[in-house]
């Protein structure tokens, strides 16, 4: 046990493993390829300097793509081909906030903080997605991705952002494929390797559902970032991850921040009619025990191995996208 007695000596050394992940490789970024590596580079980058004279592509922006796609020269300029199409296809400049604020009023999304390796975090708690927003969300994730890369010191050890998806409350009237979809592009394709770890914290075992689609559209290299944490010490689990200023009081941490505070101290009030916060009705009336009146600590992902019973009542309350 830790000194809080809380966390397992085993989930900590997990966690520390996690935070270590992106950059445990011993080679593959600038200042530690290999000969075979450095060659690939140079051919990479004549090839990109071809297809679009004048780029901002760094070498360590290369590195990334080429790292997203093992090394294959090919299949690395087929995807930064796509990223470029990508880039002339965006407004000079991110949405006005203003126009994204119903992501941040509902209670959905909160870049706020740094991980303990001093990486950017945003923080999603799904269980305020309403899919009729789904495409405004995805943009204002987007416009996140793209503000932590900007910031990004080009100097620093550090290429990458934490994300934390709050899965505490999730349900069927929260399940959006397509917003899934914008996300993973995002994060996987347009920023490829930016994300240094993803957390799914207290995902409900009907989350194994939206899992099993999800995990298909992800590189392996994505699925090794990413980590499910739950069980009632969920609280002190995080803790692994970030320090206790660095997070929400609704996850335990001492930081006042909050989306609905985070986007009226950048525009003031909410207008009127403005989004708040869906209460959580819970697992479909209990289907998984949860009830209308489940509490966060009830979610127990990490310790309960759904049955095929359960997984078949699952995939017939839940659906698959046609």
């Amino acid at each position: 046990k830790t000194q809080r007695g809380m966390v397992s000596a085993d989930f900590q050394a997990k966690a520390e493993k996690l935070l270590d992940r992106a950059t445990a490789d011993s080679h593959g970024f600038l200042g530690r390829l290999t000969e075979e590596e450095t060659q690939k580079l140079s051919t990479f980058r004549g090839m990109v300097d071809s297809e679009s004279p004048g780029n901002k592509y760094s070498d360590r922006d290369l590195c990334r793509f080429l790292r997203a796609r093992d090394w294959v020269v090919d299949k690395s300029f087929k995807m930064i081909k796509k990223n470029i199409e990508y880039l002339a296809s965006q407004p000079p400049e991110d949405p006005p906030l203003e126009t994204l604020r119903s992501a941040y009023d509902n209670g959905e999304c909160l870049p706020h903080g740094r991980d303990k390796r001093g990486r950017r975090a945003y923080f999603h708690f799904s269980r305020n997605h309403d899919p009729a927003n789904g495409d405004l969300v995805g943009l204002n994730v987007t416009t996140i991705m793209n503000m932590f890369t900007r910031e990004l010191d080009p100097e620093s050890d550090i290429e990458t952002f934490t994300v934390v998806f709050d899965l505490t409350g999730f349900s069927r009237a929260n399940r959006d494929m397509k917003f899934n979809k914008t996300i993973i592009d995002t994060l996987q394709n347009q920023h490829p390797e930016r994300m240094g770890c993803c957390i799914l914290l207290n995902a409900p075992a009907i989350f194994t559902i939206v899992w099993s689609v999800v995990k298909h559209w992800l590189a392996p290299r994505t699925v090794e970032k990413i980590m499910f944490v739950g069980g009632k010490d969920y609280k002190e689990k995080i803790r692994c991850f970030f320090d206790d200023d660095q997070l929400a009081g609704v996850l335990g941490g001492t930081s006042p921040v909050t989306p609905e505070s985070y986007i009226q101290e950048r525009c003031g009030p909410p207008p009127p009619g403005a989004a708040k916060p869906k209460a959580s009705k819970g697992w479909f009336g209990g289907l998984f025990g949860g009830g209308k009146s489940a509490a966060p600590e009830d979610n127990h992902f990490d310790h309960h191995e759904p049955t095929a019973e359960e997984l078949a009542a699952a995939a017939k309350e839940f659906g698959e996208d046609k």
